[in-house]
């Protein structure tokens, strides 16, 4: 019974994905990376970097940039189902589903059931959530908030053996994955909890922390030293982070939208809203801790949680920003509401907690329902479109898709994005280019390729030294002949890459270790 009072307010956020088709979002590129990781991985490159499917057939370095967790989970979903569309339907009921029964976890170890219960209502039920499943469309930050409560519910774990390590290790690493810049936000509060719930068993948590750091280096090295190959920070600095604040008053009530995020000033078309019934909750329920003189360590790290990480999303922490320019990376200061949310959901179950065990019951009921009746409103979709795999799987789309919506990883040998489809009589894989040229004059080759340096060509059999023409393109240092000249274009990772691969494998062979020892 008591686990049914989640079960329905998880079924019914996700309505809209039992229709027929899909809705419209501002990121609708998930069914494409989908497509084109499975296409890359397939060909053998794992873990997976470039595909020649993107970007006019000149190939795209996107997962070698690009968050890694939700385009693997999905991926991996896909092996068991019929079509990317309801794999991403999937993929969402994972993301929200493990985002509530996560949030009831970490509160049952504070709270009784019945205050785990209506924090995990109040998590479900946030008007970012719904406006990060059902209007931005950014999945990526999703599976941050997914597995956020899953971060602090391992953290604050007091038995801690080898097999924790293991766990809380790959948990702290998929965290960290999930999102480019967000979860870094939250390391400060993650390193206060770890404190708050410190052990005398240090070795265990230092171990723990390597561990997590090591098993990202994978993706986090590229990302770190590798990032000048492509235009990753010259399309960030194209978002000017100030105009991106919000208003005090936000919080408490923005217009719901499907539009975007606005300047300063202007009206945005979308809502930032924390929660007004999660508020008011809120408010009571630490009026009843004040009263009963109930607070304690977690209360205080929820309460400076959410009382920052909202301030840091309004005006007047712009000092703080010019401060700390690597907060910039964030680009849209409100993308901190995704922990100042998670805060003031986990505050709600307190108001539960110190009601007189007979009247607990009652008034989860009552809380449940009201939450369902302010909040539902908002796990609504603009429009419902009869989409299909081919109608965001096309050429067209495939051409586009890295310009209109990623295009931050554009290399940066090249100024612009190509206006037409690569075409020549060379055959291309997700991974690969091969064929013969016939040249018509003397001079360099030059291949219809996006140069990276971890490109090699091999012509007529033996390797030759390649650098960008003046488009960006693969073309040879040396001059060649007329005639027929046959090309081998291969893919190879650079030797940061290489480390980061090494180091993340061996780190997870110790994981698994740790956990069948």
């Amino acid at each position: 019974m008591k686990k049914l009072l989640l079960i329905i307010p998880l079924i019914l956020t996700l309505i809209p994905l039992f229709h027929t088709g899909l809705f419209d979002v501002h990121d609708p590129t998930s069914i494409l990376r989908f497509a084109t990781l499975l296409g890359t991985l397939g060909s053998g490159q794992f873990p997976a970097t470039w595909t020649n499917s993107l970007n006019q057939g000149y190939g795209y370095p996107l997962f070698l940039y690009y968050a890694p967790v939700f385009s693997y989970l999905g991926v991996f979903l896909k092996l068991f189902l019929p079509t990317y569309l309801i794999t991403l339907k999937v993929s969402l009921v994972v993301l929200v589903s493990f985002a509530g029964f996560g949030m009831y976890q970490l509160m049952k170890r504070f709270l009784g059931e019945y205050g785990a219960l209506v924090a995990a209502t109040a998590y479900t039920l946030l008007p970012y959530h719904a406006s990060t499943l059902y209007v931005r469309g950014s999945y990526a930050e999703g599976v941050t908030w997914a597995l956020l409560p899953w971060l602090l519910y391992f953290w604050s774990s007091v038995k801690r053996d080898h097999r924790w390590v293991a766990i809380t290790s790959l948990v702290t690493s998929l965290f960290f994955l999930s999102h480019n810049s967000l979860p870094f936000a939250f390391i400060p509060f993650l390193l206060i909890w770890i404190l708050l719930f410190k052990t005398k068993d240090v070795t265990s948590t230092l171990l723990t922390l390597i561990l997590s750091a090591l098993a990202s280096f994978w993706f986090l090295l590229p990302v770190l030293f590798e990032r000048g190959l492509v235009q990753l920070d010259q399309q960030a600095l194209l978002t000017n982070y100030s105009d991106h604040f919000l208003h005090l008053g936000q919080l408490w009530h923005s217009p719901w939208g499907y539009g975007g995020s606005a300047k300063l000033g202007e009206v945005d078309g979308m809502s930032f809203m924390l929660g007004k019934f999660q508020l008011a909750l809120s408010v009571i329920g630490l009026a009843i801790v004040t009263l009963k003189k109930k607070w304690n360590p977690k209360i205080i790290f929820f309460v400076s949680m959410l009382l920052f990480y909202a301030f840091m999303t309004t005006t007047i922490s712009s000092p703080v920003w010019q401060l700390i320019t690597g907060l910039q990376i964030l680009q849209f200061p409100w993308r901190l509401l995704a922990f100042a949310s998670f805060a003031l959901a986990a505050i709600t179950g307190y108001l539960v907690e110190f009601v007189p065990e007979k009247l607990q019951m009652v008034t989860t009921l009552l809380v449940v329902s009201l939450l369902l009746i302010f909040n539902l409103k908002f796990f609504q979709v603009e429009r419902v479109v009869d989409y299909n795999d081919s109608s965001f799987l096309s050429q067209e789309k495939l051409d586009t898709a890295a310009k209109d919506k990623i295009p931050e990883y554009l290399p940066s040998t090249m100024s612009t994005f190509p206006t037409t489809h690569a075409s020549d009589s060379l055959s291309r894989t997700t991974t690969s280019v091969s064929g013969s040229i016939d040249r018509k004059t003397a001079g360099p080759l030059t291949i219809n390729t996006a140069y990276m340096p971890q490109w090699q060509l091999t012509l007529n059999g033996l390797k030759q030294p390649i650098s960008p023409n003046e488009k960006g393109f693969i073309a040879t240092v040396n001059d060649f002949q007329p005639g027929n000249h046959t090309v081998s274009l291969t893919w190879h990772r650079t030797q940061i890459e290489n480390i980061g691969i090494w180091i993340s494998g061996l780190t997870v062979i110790v994981m698994i270790g740790l956990l069948i020892i």
